[in-house]
C-alpha cells in the first residue's frame, strides 16, 4: 500500500478524537448527517422497532441547510407535551416553500406538511399513488393526465382539485406568472425546478374537476420520480393567492401534519391534521430542532431530550448503540461526497491538473479514518446503491506518483489554488470543513499549494450557484432513485447554475443523458448512463471523494420510523411507546 502523507495521529486529530496535533488537530469537532420508470434498486429499508407502517406520505430531497444555534434552542417550544416527537438536524432550513427550498432539512420538515401527486413506497424509491389515484401517459410520452383522489382537503379547508394542482405548477413553470416573478430576486427563486420539472414540463392545466394534464416538450422517464419529492408538492391555491411568497412562513398542504410555527434557527413545529384523507397521524406533534454540534445531538438522544437525530458523527455510533434506550439505524447511502471545480474559472480548465489532484487524495484512508469506517471511496459519481452503478469504472485510486507526473503535464508552476468549504456537518460529509483540511494536506504532499476559505452554509450555496466559488466542497443526498438525479442534475449543461455548479457541459454527455431520459427500458438507460459517467469521470470536473452510510440515532421508544433511501422521512405511521 502506498504511504500516505497523513499519519494516523493526524487523522485522529482531524476527526476530533484527540488533540494537540498541530494544524489538523486545531479543527474543532464536527458531525454529519433518491423513482424511475423502472424501479430502482434501493437499499434495504432500516426500520425502528415495532409497528410497521401500512402507508406513507410524501416524498424525497436535495442538498442542505443554514447554520443554526450553537446548542439547544434557547426557548423551549411548547412541544414537549405528551406524544410529541423531537427530531434534530444540524441546521435550519432556508425555506418551507417547497419549490424554493434547497436544504435537506426543509425537505424533511415539509414532507410532514405537504404531499405530491405521487410518493415513494415506505423504505423504497419505487413510486406509488398519493394525491393522484392513477395516471395515463400518451404513447409518445409527452402528456400525463393525473386523476386525483376525491374528497381531499388542504389544511385551510379548501378542496384539492385539478385547478389547485395546475395553480401550484404554473407558478413554477410559467415565467410570466406573477407568482413566479414574485419569487425571484432576493427571495431566491426556485433553484431546482428547472432541473426536475420546468426544463421539460411546458404546461400544466385542469382538464376536468379532478383531472390535470402535464404537457412535456419531450419524453422524460424520471418525471414521476421527480414529482414525488418536495419540488413536486401541491400547495393550497387559496393560500398561494393570499400569501404569495409569504407561503414560506405560512405553509398549507394536504399532509398528515399541519404547520404551527417556525422560529428561525430554533424550531419548526407541526401538529396532527384531523382532516387528513389517509392514515391519521399517531403523533400529536413533531418539533424539528436545529442543533449544529454532533456531540450535542448525540447527548440529547442519550439523555432523552430528543427522539431522532439526523445525522450523526460515525464515531458516536458505538456509544449510542451501547445505551439501553438508544440505537442507530443505518443503511448504505444513496449519496456522494465531492468537491467541484468551477469550470468557468481559467485556473480550473486544466484537465491534467484536475486529474492530478484526484490521484493525490487517499480516499480509502478518508473513508476508514476520517469517517470512522462509515465511508466508501468514490470511483465515480454513482454510489453502489444506485441501479446505474458500474463497478468497471475505477476512477482515481490513490497514486501520488501519477499525480506528480500529471502535474508536469499540466505545467503547474506552484500557484495557490483556493478550496472553498462549508463548516457544518452534512449526511454525505459528517466532518464538515475537516475534509478540506485533509485534502489540503494530500495536495501539499505532491506539491500543490492551496488555501482554504470557509463560508456560512446558506450564503455558500447561493455563492456556488452564482459561480463565485473556485474548488467548492459539496455533496448530494439523492432525491430520487434514478441515476438522472446524480448524472443529469450535476452534469447536463441545461442545469448550469441549478444543481450543476461545476458548470460542466459537453455535447457528447448532454446527448447521452438526454437519450437516457427518453428511453424507457432500464437496461438501455443504464448503458447510456454508464457511457456518460465514463466521460464525466475522465474529464474530472470533481474531486471524487466518497459515499457515506445513512445513519440516524433514535430512542427505542420510537416505533415505526423507517429510513428512506432519499433521506426524506414519512411520519404518519410513527408512534411513541
Amino acid at each position: 500500500m502506498l504511504a500516505s502523507p497523513l499519519s494516523r495521529r493526524q487523522f485522529l486529530g482531524l476527526a476530533g478524537l484527540t488533540a494537540g496535533m498541530g494544524l489538523l488537530a486545531a479543527c474543532g469537532p464536527a458531525a454529519p448527517a433518491p423513482a424511475p420508470t423502472a424501479p430502482a434498486a434501493a437499499p434495504k429499508p432500516t426500520t425502528a422497532p415495532a409497528a410497521a407502517p401500512t402507508t406513507a406520505t410524501a416524498a424525497a430531497p436535495t442538498t442542505a441547510p443554514a447554520a443554526a444555534a450553537t446548542t439547544a434552542p434557547a426557548t423551549k417550544p411548547a412541544a414537549t407535551a405528551a406524544n410529541t416527537l423531537t427530531f434534530l438536524f444540524a441546521g435550519d432550513t432556508n425555506r418551507l416553500d417547497p419549490p424554493a427550498m434547497d436544504a435537506q432539512e426543509g425537505f424533511i420538515a415539509t414532507t410532514a406538511i405537504y404531499e405530491g401527486l405521487v410518493r415513494y413506497k415506505s423504505g423504497s424509491t419505487d413510486v406509488e399513488p398519493a394525491l393522484a389515484e392513477k395516471w395515463d401517459v400518451s404513447s409518445d410520452g409527452t402528456q400525463y393526465i393525473f386523476h386525483l383522489k376525491p374528497g381531499v382537503k388542504f389544511h385551510d379547508g379548501s378542496p384539492l382539485n385539478a385547478q389547485a394542482v395546475a395553480f401550484t405548477f404554473d407558478r413554477e413553470v410559467n415565467k410570466d406568472n406573477p407568482l413566479y416573478q414574485d419569487a425571484q430576486g432576493d427571495y431566491g427563486g426556485f433553484p431546482f425546478i428547472g432541473d426536475y420539472i420546468a426544463n421539460v414540463v411546458t404546461k400544466v392545466e385542469a382538464v376536468g374537476d379532478l383531472d390535470v394534464k402535464f404537457t412535456l416538450n419531450r419524453k422524460f422517464s424520471p418525471l414521476l420520480s421527480n414529482l414525488a419529492i418536495p419540488p413536486g408538492f401541491v400547495i393550497s391555491m387559496e393560500a398561494l393567492k393570499k400569501f404569495g411568497k409569504g407561503i414560506n412562513e405560512n405553509p398549507v398542504g394536504t399532509g398528515p401534519f399541519k404547520f404551527v410555527e417556525w422560529k428561525k434557527d430554533d424550531h419548526i413545529t407541526v401538529e396532527a391534521f384531523d382532516g387528513y384523507w389517509g392514515n391519521k397521524a399517531k403523533l400529536q406533534r413533531i418539533v424539528f430542532q436545529p442543533v449544529p454540534e454532533a456531540s450535542v445531538r448525540a447527548l440529547k438522544i442519550q439523555n432523552g431530550e430528543a427522539d431522532v437525530t439526523w445525522s450523526i458523527d460515525p464515531k458516536d455510533v458505538p456509544s449510542l448503540k451501547g445505551q439501553a434506550d438508544t440505537d442507530v439505524l443505518e443503511q448504505p447511502g444513496l449519496n456522494v461526497n465531492m468537491a467541484e471545480f468551477n469550470l468557468t474559472k481559467p485556473e480550473n480548465q486544466n484537465k491534467a491538473l484536475r486529474q492530478a489532484m484526484n490521484y493525490a487524495i487517499n480516499k480509502e484512508e478518508l473513508a476508514d479514518k476520517l469517517y470512522s469506517g462509515a465511508g466508501t471511496p468514490a470511483t465515480g459519481v454513482l454510489p453502489a446503491t444506485s441501479w446505474g452503478y458500474n463497478a468497471d469504472i475505477k476512477g482515481y485510486p490513490y497514486d501520488p506518483d501519477k499525480a506528480t507526473a500529471l502535474l508536469k503535464d499540466a505545467s503547474y508552476t506552484g500557484q495557490t489554488l483556493t478550496l472553498n468549504t462549508y463548516t457544518i456537518p452534512r449526511g454525505y460529509n459528517p466532518q464538515g470543513s475537516k475534509l478540506a483540511e485533509a485534502v489540503q494536506q494530500y495536495l501539499d504532499a505532491v506539491g500543490i499549494k492551496t488555501e482554504i476559505q470557509t463560508g456560512e452554509w446558506t450564503q455558500y450555496r447561493a455563492d456556488r450557484r452564482a459561480s463565485k466559488l473556485n474548488i467548492a466542497f459539496g455533496g448530494w443526498q439523492a432525491d430520487t432513485g434514478d441515476p438522472e438525479n446524480f448524472l443529469g442534475v450535476f452534469f447536463n449543461s441545461a442545469n448550469k447554475g441549478g444543481v450543476n455548479t461545476s458548470f460542466y457541459g459537453t455535447p457528447e454527455v448532454d446527448l447521452l443523458l438526454n437519450q437516457a431520459n427518453e428511453e424507457t427500458e432500464q437496461a438501455k438507460r443504464k448503458d447510456l448512463f454508464n457511457q456518460a459517467e465514463r466521460k464525466i469521470v475522465d474529464d474530472a470536473p470533481w474531486l471524487f471523494v466518497g459515499h457515506m452510510k445513512q445513519q440516524a440515532a433514535i430512542r427505542k421508544r420510537v416505533q415505526g420510523f423507517v429510513q428512506q433511501p432519499t433521506y426524506i422521512y414519512y411520519f404518519n405511521n410513527v408512534s411513541l411507546a
